[in-house]
């Protein structure tokens, strides 16, 4: 077949022997002169004898208009499905006292997360107590001012007063309820002033941004409030991308679409489109769509960007097969149909064309073995629409099938010069490849062995109990604090037992007396509404003076000493002698961590994995870390946990290290390189020196069929590669299948001769 077919002597923006590559001529003897009887073939022509069009081996075919379902291809992101996941803020001002839920786990809805000791607790219940208490003394009086007005002992005005106390009442109770509704959602203990927040739907804790001691904000306070808690499910996700306005009449929710990213190649993910926006960016003219994808596995991960091809109805456009386009650089070209020589050769001329979009991809190389991404027209499947340079009728000429490359990116070679030395192949092979993944990573506290000290009171602190680098028990001292504010709290309780104590006394005295007729029940309604007061009072004192209870406190000379909250070494200490401190609950903003209390026993590794990356990397892979503290000293760990979603702007995802670290040699904010070890895998494999980058490609030489005579043609092709582990032999994920044979030494040479 190839000595049927006379090549042009070069193409655009490639290279031969006519251009004057002498060392390529020396080493690899001469090409294939383009010469024909006596004639020279033009370079943009190809001649084939009229014995290969008859046989078949040459193929011919008119371009036609049909109906052709082309895919509209676009660039996308990944997203939640966000009716599937909650972020969780917390709805009261406090302090962590326990986090409950870990990275990567399970939870239900109604699940515990966290518990956080917060004032507003107690607050809140006071004024749930004082509403209810001022509510039924309104009442009361409300309802015996009508009784006289009835019966004409009461005047309209002291009714109307009632009236409005009455009202006033209902409102200040629906406010403290509503207040306390909030709460709702969590656990609440009134006592102890905790509040236990809990998971608001179902799903896996994809992003944790508290740990023990943390200081937060509640949603509905004046403050910043930050997310606790990412909480979600990604067993299907969306994909929104933005298709041009001229595509939008022939798109339709509903339509089949495809989906590829770039850590799996060679994966396809399908889904349908299920929106599409009903107004236009005004700057770039777009709509945005929305695909959801099922993703059972959880490899799509938000915040990835991803192409999608998404089928639309048929349209009648000029169509050619697929392998009638040839690619020079970046132009699609024809080979049309031209004179017929006196020999019988025909003449085919090259002809630039304007294709669609999917046509242009390189695709058909790279995905061999793999599903093809841009789908063909309906019943004529490798058919690609022709949008300028060619008339309905034309005949082009028709790449063959696989024993019959194209002659763009094709070099062929004698029995003789491929004896000559120049130049050897390689069979591709399958076999087991080890992963190995490096990652730079930062070393942190696990943020379950680590607290932050403030003080819950505002003062001046008189004496450190606790030095840097002691190892403290929970409950230990740490810092005697002088403060004003146990002197007000503690009086303020003392006070409301003491009304307390006052109005059950009153209360005890009108019962009696009215038992003997010798008071109203005005009086006693009176005193009934004074003690439920009193008793409101004295329970918000109760929760205000909980708070400082953990620590040891000395009301008479207001010394409160600080304990540590639990077991641990004072890893930092900002205290000091003189220091005045702002309390916790203040409302002021320049409150200061005190002390650090944390452990060092097991550490945190904290890195970020490349995209690409992430097919390699799973929980339990087993890691070696490496600090340039202690050069040649590996240090052992195993993942725990990989991020759900990827960084934004780095385009990674984090991964979490669980190191032991019983000499205490390390120590967080460290930093290191880590290598992660993946599960070995079944791979196609090839020399690394087989692979060439051309542009964006990288490519390889792939051995046909000899000829007759000895010969043999070698054709260029496309192939997705993984490049990054520190072999001679490298992975090939699409383009190749076992049991080719590839160029490796003097493969250079083969593109030079293109």
């Amino acid at each position: 077949m190839r000595d049927l077919i006379l090549p042009a002597r070069r193409a655009p923006g490639t290279v031969g022997c006519a251009a004057g590559v002498a060392l390529v001529c020396a080493l690899l003897a001469a090409c294939r002169a383009g010469v024909k009887g006596g004639r020279i073939v033009p370079e943009d022509e190809i001649w084939i004898a009229h014995e290969a069009i008859e046989s078949g081996a040459a193929q011919v075919v008119e371009a036609r208009i049909q109906p052709l379902a082309e895919p509209l291809i676009s660039d996308g992101r990944i997203a939640f499905d966000d009716l599937r996941v909650s972020h969780v803020l917390s709805p009261v001002t406090g302090r962590v006292t326990r986090v409950l839920a870990q990275l990567g786990q399970q939870v239900e809805k109604g699940s515990p997360l966290a518990a956080i000791v917060s004032p507003d607790i107690g607050s809140a219940v006071s004024d749930e107590v004082k509403g209810r208490a001022d509510l039924v003394a309104t009442e009361r009086e409300y309802t015996r001012q009508q009784k006289l007005f009835a019966e004409q002992a009461g005047s309209q005005r002291d009714l109307e007063t009632a009236e409005n106390a009455y009202r006033k009442a209902q409102a200040e109770e629906q406010r403290a309820l509503q207040k306390l509704h909030v709460l709702s959602e969590g656990t609440v203990n009134a006592v102890t002033q905790e509040y236990v927040l809990q998971s608001p739907i179902a799903g896996r804790v994809i992003a944790r941004a508290v740990s023990p001691g943390m200081e937060v904000q509640g949603q509905y306070s004046a403050g910043t409030a930050v997310e606790l808690f990412t909480i979600g499910d990604t067993d299907t996700v969306w994909l929104y991308a933005d298709v041009p306005e001229a595509e939008l009449a022939e798109l339709h929710t509903g339509a089949a679409a495809t989906a590829r990213v770039l850590a799996y190649p060679a994966s396809v993910f399908e889904g349908n489109v299920e929106w599409v926006s009903t107004a236009l960016d005004p700057a770039l003219r777009t709509a945005r769509l929305r695909v959801s994808l099922p993703n059972p596995e959880g490899l799509l991960k938000p915040e990835m960007f991803a192409t999608v091809y998404i089928r639309h109805a048929s349209a009648d456009r000029l169509a050619v097969p697929r392998d009638a386009i040839v690619r020079i650089n970046d132009q699609s070209f024809v080979y049309t149909a031209g004179e017929i020589h006196a020999d019988g050769t025909q003449t085919f001329k090259r002809r630039h064309v304007e294709v669609a979009a999917q046509a242009a991809s390189p695709d058909k190389g790279a995905l061999r073995g793999a599903e093809r991404y841009a789908p063909g027209a309906d019943g004529a499947p490798g058919m690609v629409a022709v949008l300028s340079g060619l008339s309905e009728g034309e005949r082009v000429l028709v790449e063959g099938a696989e024993s019959h490359p194209s002659t763009a990116g094709t070099v062929s070679f004698t029995k003789d010069q491929m004896g000559s030395g120049k130049l050897g192949t390689t069979p591709v092979e399958e076999q087991e490849v080890s992963n190995i993944v490096t990652v730079g990573g930062r070393l942190s506290f696990d943020d379950l062995r680590v607290t932050h000290v403030f003080s819950p009171v505002t003062g001046r602190i008189t004496r450190i109990l606790a030095a840097p680098g002691e190892h403290v028990k929970k409950g230990a001292p740490l810092a005697l604090i002088l403060s004003p504010d146990l002197g007000a709290t503690f009086s303020d309780e003392l006070k409301a037992k003491a009304d307390l104590l006052a109005a059950a006394k009153e209360v005890k005295r009108q019962q009696e007396m009215y038992t003997l007729r010798a008071t109203a029940r005005h009086d006693l309604e009176v005193a009934e509404d004074n003690y439920d007061r009193a008793k409101a009072e004295d329970e918000r004192a109760l929760q205000k003076t909980s708070l400082l209870r953990d620590g040891a406190v000395d009301s008479a000379n207001q010394a409160y000493v600080l304990r540590s909250p639990i077991d641990g070494d004072v890893v930092a200490r900002m205290a000091t002698p003189g220091l005045e401190v702002q309390g916790q609950y203040s409302g002021a903003s320049n409150v200061v961590e005190l002390f650090t209390i944390g452990s060092i026993e097991d550490l945190w590794l904290l890195g970020d994995v490349y995209e690409v990356d992430l097919p390699y990397v799973k929980p339990g892979a087993h890691v070696e870390l490496q600090v340039p503290a202690y050069p040649g000293r590996s240090f052992r760990g195993t993942a725990d946990w990989v991020s759900d979603t990827l960084d934004p702007v780095l385009r990674t995802a984090k991964v979490r290290v669980v190191l032991e670290n019983p000499e205490a040699v390390l120590r967080p904010e460290m930093y290191g390189v880590a290598r992660i070890t993946a599960p070995a895998r079944r791979a196609v494999t090839v020399p690394r020196d087989a692979l060439m980058r051309v542009g964006d490609e990288t490519i390889v030489f792939v051995e046909g069929p000899h000829d007759a005579d000895g010969g043999v043609t070698f054709q260029r092709r496309a192939v997705i590669a993984d490049e990054q582990l520190p072999t001679d032999t490298v992975p090939v994920l699409a383009g190749l299948q076992a049991g080719e044979r590839v160029a490796t030494r003097g493969a250079i040479f083969l593109l030079g001769m293109l």
